[in-house]
């Protein structure tokens, strides 16, 4: 949050249909749990009536990666995927006032979740050199930090939010604090610094490294068929601190449950080619992506479409 502005500024008329939002979110988030996927879906379904701009969007993206798949599963997908960010506000709503936020070591959340591979985790955590832990776009991404909270602690980073009230807001609800008092608190991936000095000390740290960049310093690498401009940050911190690089799957299952992967460290990563890094870590995401295509975060204009 800049250094001009105050909690005490939040008052201002300009920010009331915001905590009129938030509002509403929390008070949602006070509804039973088996509720919040019917519901979630409801709000999904109304986002896509409301949205026609991030809706022809989506559509968009899903064409260019899935140009094999019917005109009508093309638009299942988009509207399963509207659905799913429905459901991720409902998410939102357990990462910010959820159980856990009382009693993080006896939290309701945990028996939403499965691990797989949490002994990938683990050996990477047991070289002492940091741990980056890779977790794409999905629309899972916020329950994604606070699952991982519940195997280790982590300094998770963001990209900080333009208005300055969300941005609050969004740091104070991703904020976890544990039973012995530490916390994890988001991180602006702006400063470089801290990052490095995180994994520098042995501690690891979530990185989203799969949206669009278009900064100086990008590389032109094929996802899903498509040349698109890319960050390479993953190989470059990589490169400056020795991490491991662990990617990670959260997953919504049928069931009102959610598994968490923890795919084996990267062997030889980076390679010192970062293009090459890059192409590498973008055929992981397209696989999970193949496999679960309508929790993606397909609304984001990841391949830099003019028209759609």
């Amino acid at each position: 949050m800049p250094k001009t502005v105050t909690k005490s500024s939040f008052r201002h008329p300009k920010y009331w249909g915001i905590w009129l939002g938030i509002g509403l979110l929390k008070l949602l988030g006070h509804l039973p749990y088996q509720w919040k996927f019917p519901v979630g879906k409801f709000l999904g379904r109304l986002l896509y009536k409301l949205s026609s701009k991030r809706r022809r969007l989506a559509l968009a993206n899903i064409r260019l990666c899935f140009p094999e798949k019917t005109p009508l599963e093309q638009q299942t997908i988009l509207e399963s995927h509207f659905e799913s960010l429905g459901i991720s506000l409902m998410e939102m709503t357990i990462v910010w006032w959820g159980d856990h936020k009382k009693n993080h070591a006896n939290a309701c959340e945990r028996e939403m979740v499965n691990f797989i591979g949490e002994e990938n985790l683990q050996q990477a955590q047991q070289q002492g050199k940091g741990v980056l832990i890779l977790a794409p776009h999905f629309t899972t991404l916020e329950l994604t930090g606070l699952f991982v909270s519940f195997l280790t602690n982590y300094h998770a980073v963001y990209r900080p939010h333009d208005n300055p009230l969300m941005d609050y807001l969004v740091a104070k609800g991703r904020s976890i604090e544990f039973s012995d008092g530490q916390k994890v608190e988001p991180v602006s991936n702006a400063n470089t610094r801290l990052m490095l000095k995180v994994l520098r000390a042995g501690k690891s740290m979530t990185f989203l490294p799969d949206q669009r960049y278009r900064a100086k310093g990008h590389v032109e690498v094929d996802f899903f068929g498509h040349t698109t401009k890319s960050n390479p940050a993953t190989s470059k911190i990589a490169k400056l601190t020795g991490c491991a690089v662990v990617p990670t799957f959260t997953r919504r299952l049928p069931n009102h449950q959610y598994e968490v992967e923890f795919l084996p460290a990267l062997q030889n990563f980076p390679s010192g080619d970062d293009a090459e890094d890059t192409l590498r870590l973008h055929h992981l995401y397209e696989m999970e992506i193949r496999r679960n295509p309508s929790q993606y975060l397909w609304v984001h204009n990841r391949w830099n479409l003019e028209e759609y």
